[in-house]
């Protein structure tokens, strides 16, 4: 009778475990495109700026003064240094003087020959005295003209004794020191432009790709996020790095200082699976998806523990949350919630 007895609940453990392990495994679900992340690629970028000019000398003289030190913030025509003016001043008198003769001269030559032809008419003048007048008005013509270039070049190298700031900057180097004296071509003062940075960034073929199509493009610099438009990217490789330059302007003007540490960011326009939906079964690393009331391994060959993967799922396909550990391929799941 004890045999019996035990066989009875024996067979009735067997049918109540049977039973059990039957039962579907309950589960929370989230849909793909509720939890999938943009894929953001990122590289070392440069702060640079496009206009950082070192002022020089145009003629040669002694500089008088300095007006500027490094640091100082000058505004577009403010005078930054004065050269010596005395010899461009003196020879811009004289091509004042020499242009005024050569427009009395032009008078008179004109009057000449006015008064030539006149007497023409009369045959009181000869035909050769007539084209001697004629030349000589050319020559006071062609004389007048010369020296009035003559003076518009000594008026502008006259102005060339005052040096001002092209445009708004900051003086970032003295070139030269008052006493000093400097010929043409001779570097001044160092200038930076004033908002007038962009980013630049050195990209493999690979990137230049996605950022050409990247709808969010950023810099992170010192935790500060700005962020920028495509302006360029020039259509060369580098031989050696196998890299493109791209170019990159903010959306709005920013006080960033050229040279900082930043890096570039953008999204690629694909989607990764988060790490913490990455499950491991059999030495493999997978995803489970629910289809038919059933649980789906999905295997996930380039995934990396720890790191979002790529996985080409539907947006609305299930994603298994709370559960999957007790999961395996195949079980019946029962959907408790589908969390958004």
């Amino acid at each position: 009778m004890k045999a019996l007895h035990g066989l009875v609940v024996f067979f009735l453990s067997f049918n109540l475990l049977a039973e059990t392990s039957s039962q579907p495994i309950p589960v929370t679900v989230k849909t793909f495109e509720s939890v999938a992340v943009d894929v953001i690629s990122d590289a070392p970028a440069q702060v640079v700026v496009n206009n950082q000019p070192d002022i020089s000398a145009e003629i040669a003289a002694k500089v008088i003064s300095i007006d500027v030190l490094e640091g100082d913030q000058v505004e577009a025509g403010e005078q930054l240094l004065q050269l010596d003016c005395r010899k461009k001043g003196l020879a811009r008198d004289i091509a004042q003087a020499a242009f005024t003769q050569s427009q009395a001269r032009l008078s008179f030559a004109r009057s000449q020959l006015k008064r030539a032809n006149n007497l023409k008419k009369k045959n009181s003048i000869s035909d050769e005295l007539l084209d001697q007048r004629s030349t000589e008005l050319k020559e006071a013509t062609a004389n007048q003209l010369t020296q009035k270039h003559n003076l518009a070049q000594a008026e502008i190298d006259f102005s060339n004794c005052r040096i001002s700031a092209p445009f708004a900057s900051i003086v970032t180097q003295r070139l030269v020191s008052e006493g000093s004296y400097v010929v043409p071509g001779t570097p001044l003062v160092s200038l930076v432009r004033l908002n007038d940075t962009e980013i630049e960034a050195q990209l493999r073929q690979s990137q230049v790709e996605t950022i050409r199509n990247a709808e969010i493009v950023w810099l992170e610099s010192k935790n500060r996020r700005y962020p920028l438009k495509l302006r360029t990217i020039l259509p060369v490789y580098d031989a050696l790095s196998k890299t493109a330059r791209v170019k990159l302007g903010f959306e709005k003007p920013e006080n960033i200082w050229p040279g900082a540490d930043a890096r570039l960011f953008w999204t690629t326009g694909s989607e990764q699976l988060p790490a913490q939906y990455i499950t491991r079964r059999n030495n493999e690393l997978g995803v489970f998806i629910v289809e038919n009331d059933k649980a789906r391994f999905i295997r996930l060959e380039d995934a990396v523990e720890g790191r979002a993967a790529s996985v080409n799922l539907e947006p609305m396909k299930l994603i298994v949350n709370e559960g999957r550990h007790r999961l395996n391929d195949a079980d019946q799941v029962e959907v408790i919630t589908t969390e958004q």
